[in-house]
């Protein structure tokens, strides 16, 4: 999902970058109560007629659903910050604060949706000066095409 912040000075665009997640923690969890009814359920039948062996793995499976939708929703708070302005182009990543922060020239920066193969998802670079970064790997081509351009525009504005 990709959000578009712009100053009224024109000369300062923020994107917010961050996957697209439908559920929010609560409503996950709302789920997996329901989802971990069957399986329960089923154990405690099987208990019921005497293969008390079921229930374990009953236990495991709600185990492993809930470490799965945890992960799914630990995964869905990455956030990628790109702040341009006229001196910089400063991209900062991480899950509630930043953990990451590189820093380009907009003047040098090259913007690059780089197809691999024909069945592979596109990459999005920024280039400058050898260095490099990668953008929006959790992104959909889409996203990352129109990211992509939105960059490309806001540069060449800002030169």
């Amino acid at each position: 999902m990709l959000e578009t912040l712009q100053h009224e000075a024109y000369d300062h665009t923020v994107w917010v970058v961050r996957p697209t997640r439908s559920l929010t923690w609560q409503e996950a969890k709302r789920w997996l109560c329901l989802i971990s009814l069957i399986p329960l359920a089923s154990g405690g039948l099987f208990l019921w007629f005497g293969a008390p062996f079921v229930l374990p793995f009953a236990g495991l499976e709600i185990a492993l659903l809930w470490a799965a939708f945890y992960y799914v929703q630990w995964q869905g708070q990455w956030r990628e910050v790109i702040d341009l302005s006229t001196r910089a182009l400063v991209i900062e990543r991480g899950r509630h604060e930043p953990t990451q922060r590189e820093e380009f020239d907009p003047a040098w920066v090259r913007v690059e949706l780089e197809q691999r193969g024909r069945w592979s998802h596109s990459s999005l670079f920024l280039r400058s000066h050898g260095r490099y970064t990668e953008l929006g790997s959790f992104l959909t081509d889409g996203e990352r095409k129109t990211l992509a351009k939105a960059l490309i525009n806001a540069l060449k504005k800002s030169r």
